[in-house]
C-alpha cells in the first residue's frame, strides 16, 4: 500500500503542484480513507519528503539501467535525459523550486545528496566521452559538470524567468543541445546531430 501511496501522490505533486494537493485529495484518488496515509507517514511533510525521494531513487534506477546498456555518452545522455523526462512529463512548475519555496529543510537534506550524485554521473559521462573521442579533450571535467548543474538549477529555481514564462521541457532540451554543441569533438557533434534529429 505504501508504494502505491507514493506512486499516486508524486502523480498528484508533478502535476498540481506540492502546495495545492492535500491529504483529502490523494486519498480520494487512491478511494482510500485519509487514515491510511497516516498509518505511514505522520502529515504532509512526511508525504513529500518520502515522495521526492521515490522519484529520485527511481531516476537513480533509470541511470542504472541505462549506463547497463553501454550506449556511446551522447546516446546514454540523451536517452536518460528522455526516459527521466517521461517520468516527470506533467510537471508544470520545477519540484526544485516548490521544494525550496514551500519545504526548505527538505530541499536543504536532499539536495546535496542529489547534487553529488548528478554530478558523478555528468563527470563519468564527460571522461567517457573524453576517452571515447566524442568531446573535447581540453575540457575540465570537474569545472563542466558544475556548470551544467548550475545551469539546470538556476532555471529550475526561475532566477531568471517567471514560472509559466517558458515551458520546461522546451527550456531544459535547449539547455541540453546548448551544453553539448560546447564540448563535443567533430565526431562527437556527428552523434549529437543525430539524436537532436530523433528528438524533433
Amino acid at each position: 500500500m505504501e508504494i502505491t501511496i507514493l506512486k499516486k501522490a508524486s502523480e498528484l505533486f508533478i502535476t498540481y503542484g506540492f502546495k495545492n494537493v492535500t491529504m483529502d485529495e490523494i486519498a480520494n484518488d487512491l478511494g482510500i480513507s485519509k487514515k491510511t496515509i497516516y498509518v505511514y507517514y505522520e502529515n504532509k511533510s512526511e508525504l513529500v519528503e518520502a515522495v521526492v525521494n521515490y522519484l529520485f531513487n527511481e531516476i537513480k534506477i533509470i541511470i542504472e539501467d541505462i549506463k547497463n546498456l553501454q550506449l556511446n555518452p551522447i546516446e546514454e545522455s540523451f536517452k536518460t535525459y528522455g526516459t527521466v523526462s517521461q517520468l516527470l512529463k506533467d510537471e508544470k512548475i520545477s519540484i526544485d523550486f516548490q521544494l525550496k519555496k514551500y519545504f526548505p529543510e527538505i530541499y536543504d537534506r536532499i539536495n546535496c545528496t542529489k547534487s553529488e550524485i548528478l554530478q558523478k554521473t555528468i563527470t563519468d559521462n564527460l571522461n567517457r566521452g573524453i576517452n571515447e573521442g566524442l568531446y573535447r579533450p581540453t575540457i575540465d571535467t570537474n569545472f563542466t559538470s558544475k556548470y551544467f548543474l548550475t545551469t539546470i538549477t538556476s532555471f529550475k529555481n526561475y532566477d531568471y524567468f517567471e514560472i509559466g514564462e517558458i515551458d520546461i521541457t522546451y527550456a531544459m532540451k535547449q539547455i541540453f543541445e546548448l551544453y553539448f554543441r560546447s564540448i563535443v569533438t567533430e565526431k562527437g557533434l556527428i552523434i549529437l546531430e543525430q539524436n537532436i534529429n530523433r528528438e524533433n
